[in-house]
């Protein structure tokens, strides 16, 4: 590809969790599984819990817990996660698709999750889809903050690449919100869990995998 059109090919950075794979069944399994054993009830829908990072729904379920009950509660998720969770998934329809054509035309892909980062690589090389991506970013125990907008500025910054020039790809507000804090577009991934209020918040919506190419184009275009 000559020079003068590298421009026009964007990096993309994807979300995991309701973007590349449904992986509700897990998490939310894994979710009851903790809770019920400590006997915790009224905590509500569980939908709202798939997205942002565990340190964060951990703290919303103990609002007057100590740092360390709360640390117990993300671990105890964590073991069930690891030992079934992670398992108890699959990709969604045309994504595989999706990432094979990006690749094969020269997109740069990245993976950007608030899922622990050695769960999401066990995912995607699960599902084979692990070798489209440049690199997979996600969460680690070490980092000081677990937000995804900081996540995302480490990969934009780590690899050096042009915000003019990258969208975010995931399914809910704490996508959209990541990548207007850096700056960056966002478009919104309709196949996941994001309520079309969430998803009006994004630059562009897909409806489909398989209207992303499409999209893009028309952007890059205008």
């Amino acid at each position: 590809m000559s020079q003068a059109l590298a421009p026009l090919i964007p990096t993309l950075i994807f979300d995991l969790d309701g973007t590349l794979t449904d992986s509700k069944p897990g998490i939310i399994g894994c979710l009851r599984e903790v809770l019920e054993a400590r006997k915790m009830s009224g905590y509500g829908p569980l939908d709202r819990f798939i997205g942002p990072p565990v340190e964060q729904w951990a703290a919303e379920l103990l609002p007057h817990g100590s740092a360390e009950d709360r640390a117990a509660l993300a671990s105890e998720y964590r073991a069930c996660y690891d030992r079934v969770g992670w398992s108890d998934n699959s990709v969604y329809p045309g994504v595989t698709e999706m990432l094979a054509q990006l690749h094969h035309d020269g997109f740069p892909l990245y993976v950007c999750t608030s899922k622990h980062e050695h769960f999401a690589v066990r995912i995607l090389e699960s599902f084979g889809i692990a070798r489209y991506f440049n690199a997979i970013y996600g969460d680690r125990i070490e980092y000081e903050s677990h937000s995804k907008s900081d996540l995302l500025a480490l990969i934009l910054n780590q690899n050096a690449i042009d915000r003019a020039w990258v969208w975010m790809v995931g399914d809910r507000s704490f996508d959209i919100e990541a990548a207007h804090l850096n700056g960056i577009r966002c478009l919104g991934a309709a196949w996941g869990y994001g309520t079309p209020e969430e998803l009006a918040l994004a630059d562009a919506v897909a409806a489909t995998p398989g209207d992303v190419m499409g999209i893009l184009r028309a952007h890059a275009i205008a």
